[in-house]
């Protein structure tokens, strides 16, 4: 590293901070991204699904971390995952909007194929429990009833001829598809560096220079880096980062356990989520299995009892799975936040500093409207989402973590 100004240092190189370094360095700001990879990113964690209904009426992994606070006393038997604010699922529909005309821009820019696929959410439903969840979002929907439809057991069997028949039916989400994280994460990346921006890595930020209330420089083992914005992408590690520039943010990781199968011939058409996990196939074939929600730290190891489950529920969900083979599995950390909300945008006191943090379960889906609404505000500009119910100051006060209960 040199010691040249940057308008911008973006410090994380996951999806998040990738986002972030490619608009605003399309937008001609001068970037540069300092990425430290650590095991357990939460980019590592994803199945890549868009699911801006299902993850914002709680299905998902939501309809796990729902089973994990049932389990623990922290939530009502009859209510069913919470749903999200109204304010983050017309973010999340905004953002996921971006994705056809991005997928384009991406590949021309650096010929790389993030590989968005229409498939939509089917959330099966296995008993009166999960029936009566679905029927409440059916029958008041916060959403367009266009994007919602319901299926009989006969309908699922015909479209999922390989799902389980032991079903009501299934509740489908019309607009919720999937795309590649680990193709995205690489391609807002390069597309950065297409525009200019200085990718650094496998360099630890030590510390954030403040002085007379705003940011100066970002410091590595190699020196310090000026700047006038430095935006906080570290993931599960942002309050790490928050406290080098007195910040504290109540970000904390929270494991989720994958299980990825063998390479299959198509399988299932949609993503599938139950009561038990959610599954979908990728574009080369594998189905991935997810996700625990785990509290134990910075452990970004897998153990069996978790992928004994996550294997049964599908199993359950997708029966022929019974004789296929597991071809890898893992975790990742993924960044909570005390109301599962994304913590973005500037905070009281310490000028030039912006919070890309907390995006927990929808970091993938909420990276490219991220990455602008950070562009915009780096840039003086009005965001095109109001970010002030994401900001750091509607936290003061709550307790920093969710706890979620263990697997």
């Amino acid at each position: 590293m040199n010691g040249s100004n940057s308008d911008m240092i973006v410090v994380g190189g996951g999806v998040i901070g990738g986002a972030v370094a490619y608009y605003a360095a399309k937008a001609g700001l001068g970037v540069t991204l300092i990425d430290q990879p650590k095991r357990g990113r939460a980019t590592s964690a994803s199945a890549g699904g868009l699911w801006p209904l299902g993850e914002s009426l709680g299905l998902g992994c939501g309809v796990i971390f729902y089973k994990a606070m049932l389990a623990k006393g922290a939530a009502s038997a009859h209510d069913g995952p919470e749903p999200l604010p109204q304010c983050f699922t017309e973010f999340a529909l905004q953002s996921n909007a971006l994705f056809p005309d991005l997928a384009v821009a991406l590949r021309d820019e650096t010929g790389m194929d993030i590989e968005v696929e229409k498939s939509s959410l089917l959330f099966l439903m296995y008993d009166e429990g999960d029936e009566s969840f679905a029927r409440r979002i059916w029958d008041n929907p916060s959403v367009d009833r266009a994007d919602l439809e319901w299926l009989t057991p006969e309908e699922v069997a015909r479209d999922e001829p390989a799902a389980t028949r032991d079903v009501r039916g299934a509740l489908r989400f019309c607009t919720d598809d999937q795309v590649n994280p680990y193709k995205l994460a690489d391609a807002f990346r390069a597309g950065a560096r297409h525009y200019g921006a200085a990718i650094v890595t496998h360099t630890p930020v030590v510390g954030i220079d403040v002085a007379g209330g705003r940011v100066h420089a970002v410091r590595t083992r190699d020196g310090a880096l000026p700047c006038r914005i430095v935006v906080n992408a570290a993931g599960a590690w942002a309050a790490e980062v928050g406290r080098m520039a007195g910040v504290e943010i109540p970000v904390h990781p929270v494991r989720g356990q994958i299980v990825c199968t063998e390479t299959l011939p198509p399988t299932i058409r949609a993503g599938l989520s139950t009561a038990d996990c959610y599954l979908t196939q990728k574009h080369h074939g594998e189905i991935v299995i997810g996700s625990t929600t785990e509290d134990v730290g910075f452990n970004a190891g897998v153990t069996p009892s978790a992928i004994r489950t996550l294997c049964k529920g599908a199993v359950r969900a997708v029966p022929a799975l019974a004789d296929v083979g597991v071809k890898r599995v893992w975790s990742g950390l993924r960044p909570g936040s005390p109301d599962e909300l994304p913590i973005l945008g500037p905070v009281d006191g310490v000028e030039g500093y912006l919070n890309a943090a907390g995006h927990f379960r929808t970091g993938i889906l909420n990276a490219p409207l991220t990455g602008i609404v950070l562009t915009e505000i780096a840039r003086g500009e009005r965001p095109s989402y109001p970010v002030e119910p994401f900001l750091l100051a509607r936290l003061h006060g709550m307790p920093a973590a969710m706890e979620p209960a263990a697997n």
